[in-house]
């Protein structure tokens, strides 16, 4: 569902990967509407979470999206943006 109230227009999103196993976290910030994750380890469980931001902040995270690498550390799938501000 849209947002019940709209503070003005994206600038931007913050993609979260978080390898599974480790925890560790790495935070990517895209000023389009695709951005290749790059560097992943092969054959390794990530979760991705999504935020919009805009002039007054960041918006609500998505949930987690959890996905393994392929052999080549590649996702093997693409993200797009499911509609206004939202995936």
């Amino acid at each position: 569902d849209p947002p019940a109230y709209v503070n003005g227009p994206v600038q931007g999103y913050r993609i979260f990967c978080t390898e599974t196993a480790t925890g560790r976290e790495q935070a990517v910030e895209v000023e389009g509407l695709s951005y290749r994750l790059e560097g992943l380890k092969k054959f390794t469980e990530y979760k991705l979470r999504f935020l919009a931001f805009n002039r007054y902040g960041p918006g609500v995270s998505s949930q987690d999206l959890v996905v393994t690498t392929l052999s080549d550390g590649k996702l093997g799938m693409e993200v797009h943006q499911a509609g206004p501000g939202g995936f």
